[in-house]
């Protein structure tokens, strides 16, 4: 990329974006691109441990969001008010979140919007599938000017961005090669939410348990097994990522990757209707 791009990240949860695409949001802030991180909710029940509170989880993940940010070299991020994650479920919450979402994309003025994969049935998570959902929409609708009209009474200017790229994505179109420096910064910013750490490992034991499985983690921390299971899925992305642009040689970058991170890359508007026609530039990052 030659042009300097402007990113706008939104994840539904404070460590969703370390955990999934911490690398190349790592890679894009070393290169001087500008990222702005929207975190929807405070994650206030993100824990297997009933003597926290929702008040402590949410003091420990916004120490912990902020020094996970600042490993990714990302100096603007903020917390959207007024939802709670798992419970935005009502229509009036769905539209006031896309309205919010128009207006910082309408301020921010994105080339690329990242957030969760609408292709991806099987989310158990709530608020990733409505965040795919209403993350493109916004996108979308940001470039009509007779939607919310009244943001532009305010200043704001109609918005046309570029693309989107969606991740966690069963269906990757595009992979970013994160070896050395940006997959050492995801480990590092993954293993900032120690909080989220204990979270998975204590619920991969319990959930092994009550299908009578005893995994041997003895010898594992939470730390030893992210980092682990970091560089197992960034190396077999990058097989992933290697195969793909066989097939794609027109496409394909100079070299082969060693780990990488994944995406599906979609246009917008009449973009997605003619990409496959336009050049190679528009078709990789």
């Amino acid at each position: 990329m030659e042009k300097k791009q402007r990113i706008l990240a939104i994840e539904a949860h404070p460590d969703d974006l370390a955990f999934f695409y911490g690398g190349f949001i790592a890679k894009m802030t070393a290169a001087g691109h500008s990222v702005r991180v929207l975190t929807v909710t405070n994650g206030d029940q993100s824990t297997c441990d009933p003597a926290l509170s929702c008040n402590d989880i949410v003091s420990i993940l916004n120490k912990e969001h902020a020094k996970a940010m600042d490993i990714l070299g990302v100096k603007d991020q903020r917390f959207l008010d007024g939802f709670t994650n798992h419970f935005m479920f009502s229509s009036e919450v769905q539209l006031k979140l896309r309205e919010v979402l128009i207006r910082e994309i309408r301020e921010f003025k994105p080339d690329t919007v990242i957030t969760f994969d609408i292709a991806d049935m099987f989310e158990e998570n709530p608020d990733h599938r409505l965040l795919a959902r209403v993350g493109l929409q916004a996108a979308s609708f940001a470039a009509y000017p007779l939607i919310h009209p009244e943001q532009l009474q305010q200043g704001l200017k109609p918005h046309f961005t570029g693309r989107m790229l969606l991740a966690p994505t069963k269906q990757p179109n595009v992979f970013v090669d994160i070896s050395e420096d940006p997959l050492e910064k995801k480990k590092a910013a993954g293993g900032a939410y120690k909080s989220q750490l204990d979270l998975m490992f204590s619920e991969l034991k319990y959930r092994a348990e009550t299908m009578g499985l005893k995994p041997d983690l003895d010898d594992l921390t939470p730390q030893d097994l992210w980092e682990s299971v970091c560089e197992s899925m960034a190396e077999e992305t990058a097989k992933v990522g290697n195969a793909y642009y066989t097939q794609h040689k027109g496409i394909a970058p100079r070299i082969k990757f060693m780990q990488a991170e994944a995406f599906r890359m979609q246009y917008l508007g009449a973009m997605e209707k003619i990409h496959d026609y336009l050049p190679k530039e528009y078709q990789s990052l």
